[in-house]
């Protein structure tokens, strides 16, 4: 595991030595030359395609920011980053091989393998994650081999990965090899055991538990740090994201004061990150707490008690960030 460290980030992509790194199992050693990518299921055609094949094909770049579902409470939220992806449309490749009607998940199989273990009994299975046929056929749904303008290193998935935009981490699988189209809901392990969120809402009084597989990411913003200015001026820096949705706006807070609007840096992805920042003029010597939300047509990202409220597990924690810092005498 790696963690992106957001106070170092200056720009507005994160470098690739830089961004967070996750694996569920062992990292695979893939040869270029011998790669298949399958595709088959309930389609008209199946199609196996090696990667020469696939980079051949109409080339997208799309600058998406994503974040681990259980990003929270460790590495300062650090689990998160934005690049820009480059390769080539999903919805392409399926509409051309005709989908079935009775179709109704897409499932994505990885080359990393790790141990299930099931009632006593173990064996291998590979990391796999599905979407609904709909959102498998969205326009920027990516089959990425790019990242940052260069290839991908092992890593991030080399040669060749998933990248759902507006969706958790858990969604972007690396190290691709088949894709399956099925006429019933997956459940596999990363769908219906792990990465599943346990949110309680109250029913006639008493609080009942409703099980989801993490998907969408949810409305989010952290505060990464604070700079000084020669003026003796300071500016508070961060970075919001959510689904895609428009961001409204992204307000701070200091100490017990009002929230207050930041200036957004605005890019023309709607699935990227955006930095924020907001000036502080003189403040008081000491320590103080500082915190951002972010606000869209449809949320404010609530408070860290609010999000957590009813929640038997720590996937999507969306949550506001308290960050507290010393201001030199």
């Amino acid at each position: 595991m790696r963690f992106t460290d957001l106070a170092e980030i200056n720009e507005f992509t994160v470098p690739n030595r830089q961004f967070f790194v996750l694996h569920h199992g062992g990292v695979p050693r893939l040869d270029r030359k011998r790669f298949e990518l399958h595709i088959e299921g309930e389609l008209e055609r199946e199609l196996a395609l090696s990667f020469d094949e696939i980079e051949a094909l109409p080339k997208k770049e799309l600058t998406v920011c994503f974040e681990c579902a259980g990003n929270a409470g460790v590495g300062s939220h650090g689990l998160v980053g934005n690049a820009l992806w480059g390769g080539t449309s999903l919805a392409i490749l399926l509409r051309e091989l005709g989908v079935r009607p009775e179709a109704r998940d897409v499932v994505f199989y990885g080359a990393d393998v790790s141990e299930e273990r099931l009632r006593g009994n173990s064996y291998p299975t590979r990391f796999a994650r599905s979407l609904p046929v709909a959102d498998a056929l969205g326009e920027d749904v990516l089959l990425a081999y790019e990242m940052n303008g260069e290839a991908l290193s092992t890593e991030h998935g080399f040669p060749l990965r998933l990248v759902v935009p507006g969706w958790y981490g858990v969604a972007q699988v690396k190290w691709l090899e088949r894709i399956e189209v099925v006429d019933h809901r997956f459940m596999g392990r990363y769908m219906s055991k792990e990465y599943v969120t346990l949110r309680g809402v109250r029913v006639d009084g008493e609080v009942v538990h409703r099980a989801t597989s993490v998907g969408r990411q949810k409305l989010k913003s952290v505060i990464t740090r604070v700079t000084r200015r020669p003026d003796d001026r300071y500016v508070i820096h961060g970075f919001g994201w959510n689904d895609g949705s428009e961001l409204e706006s992204i307000e701070v807070r200091i100490d017990d004061g009002p929230f207050l609007p930041a200036e957004l840096a605005r890019s023309g992805s709607r699935f990227a990150w955006t930095p924020f920042r907001r000036e502080w003029t003189r403040p008081d010597k000491g320590r103080h707490r500082l915190v951002s939300r972010a606000v869209d047509a449809s949320h404010i990202q609530p408070t860290a008690e609010d999000a957590s409220m009813y929640k038997a597990t720590p996937w999507e924690n969306n949550g506001q960030v308290v960050r507290e810092i010393e201001i030199p005498g």
